[in-house]
């Protein structure tokens, strides 16, 4: 009789929904631990890949539900902070039938949330981990005094990850990026009063519309069906770290944040209901190599493991690679192997997530150097990656296909040589301190490690 494998996931965010999801899939007993009273629908908007519906397209109802409200702009439009367009750049709508698309972020979590439901998955709400536990043979958590065991536990708790500190036994904390973001969520239909905006509500396209300049860039994404945009604008951001990451923004701020810029996007700016604009801080961390303990029975995913800025436009993908990884690998190795495939999960994802970690940062830079001469001569310097070996991945089916030349290289030291990166990528350690330094400064071709 095979043995239920169980275990508790903390966090309801992407990684820990994905990850709930794929255990239960596998047969696993799952209890997630959230620390928000209720999910809900409100949220901007996230790029979710081809990558990533590769797996979400198991899912049920899942991506035909998110999928039938996302938005899928063919194009998207790069132009300097007067509107002269710099550079237009094809945006694939699938990759092997797999769609590329961007959703609202609260709505695709909530999607996730109810299949999860539906599959057994149990949640508690309010539950504000205080202690994660470790024995030989199970993990855990202390939530108001109580202990709560399984064969294993996932830390999904974000970027101010607690989890991250007990496997890494470092008391770190996320830092900044030295940017912020003013981001919205509103209505289109008030830009049909203004005649420099109008044409984006008239818009039969969903539309991806970005602005670059020294040191901020502005986007704006379209979403035909909900009659919703967004607008986002990048800032300098010195305040400390210990201030909320998470404040209300003033639309007299944004608009000094790109004060003289392009009259559409000023006047976009105006339109911004003042309640739904937030001034949230960019943090990341470090690549950290270490995602499982020392016991083998807790591991980081998504944003515990591996922040990512939102110019990598893979985060989240990213996160629900990491479910995918982790129900394959529990599947093959079941009760009795769970620290070998913790392990394996840990060792097939570093160098990928370190990469497309960078990229976020590598395309920020692109478009904050402001190298006129260098892009007017080569206007492809300032696309978005989408390279294949990103798009195109299956995670589940890489774990299932490396497991064996994993396990060899964690028990034997053989050679392992990850394939889900560019196929002549060397990996090398890299740092916030190392990127932070060429902030600001114009970098050669060949400093940039992500090529489409």
């Amino acid at each position: 009789m095979v043995e239920i494998v169980s275990a508790i996931v903390v966090g309801a965010g992407f990684g820990g929904l994905a990850t709930a999801i794929e255990l239960r899939r596998k047969g696993c007993k799952v209890k997630v631990f959230e620390a928000v009273k209720n999910l809900d629908n409100k949220g901007d908007v996230i790029m979710v890949g081809s990558n990533a519906t590769r797996i979400m397209e198991k899912w049920g109802p899942v991506l035909p539900g998110v999928e039938e409200l996302a938005a899928q702009p063919d194009t998207m439009r790069i132009q300097d902070q007067n509107g002269k367009i710099l550079f237009n750049q094809p945006l694939p709508a699938d990759y092997e039938g797999c769609p590329n698309f961007y959703a609202n972020r609260g709505r695709t979590q909530r999607s996730m949330y109810e299949y999860a439901v539906s599959l057994g998955v149990e949640f508690v709400f309010d539950a504000r981990i205080s202690e994660f536990l470790e024995t030989e043979t199970s993990a855990g958590v202390i939530l108001n005094g109580k202990i709560y065991e399984a064969d294993f536990v996932i830390g999904a708790d974000g970027v101010h990850s607690k989890a991250r500190a007990v496997v890494t036994k470092k008391q770190e904390k996320p830092q900044k990026s030295g940017f912020a973001v003013y981001r919205s969520w509103f209505q289109l239909e008030g830009l049909r009063k203004n005649p420099k905006t109008e044409w984006i509500a008239a818009s039969e396209k969903d539309l991806l519309l970005v602005w670059i300049g020294k040191d901020t860039h502005a986007i704006v994404t379209t979403n035909t069906k909900m009659k919703s945009i967004t607008c986002f604008a990048t800032h300098k951001d010195d305040s400390n770290i210990e201030e909320s990451w998470n404040l209300p923004g003033k639309i007299e701020d944004m608009l000094a944040a790109v004060e003289g810029w392009d009259q559409v996007l000023l006047e976009v700016i105006k339109q911004i209901p003042p309640e739904v604009l937030i001034d949230w801080k960019l943090l990341w961390r470090n690549p950290v190599k270490q995602w499982v303990s020392e016991g083998g029975r807790l591991a980081l995913v998504g944003d515990a493991a591996h922040p990512h800025l939102a110019t990598s436009g893979t985060g989240g993908a990213q996160a629900i690679e990491d479910g995918a990884t982790i129900g394959a690998l529990i599947d093959i190795n079941g009760k009795a192997n769970i620290p070998l495939a913790l392990r394996a999960y840990e060792k097939l994802r570093f160098e990928r997530t370190a990469l497309t970690q960078r990229m976020g940062w590598e395309t920020r830079h692109r478009w904050h150097q402001t190298d006129w001469e260098m892009i007017a001569s080569n206007p492809e310097f300032l696309k978005l990656p989408q390279p294949t070996w990103l798009n195109g991945a299956d995670a589940e089916k890489y774990a299932y296909d490396n497991f064996e030349a994993v396990k060899s290289n964690l028990e034997t030291g053989s050679p392992f040589k990850s394939t889900n990166i560019p196929e002549d990528h060397v990996h090398v350690d890299w740092t916030i301190e190392d990127m932070m330094a060429r902030e600001g400064e114009q970098v050669g071709a060949e400093f940039y490690q992500v090529q489409d």
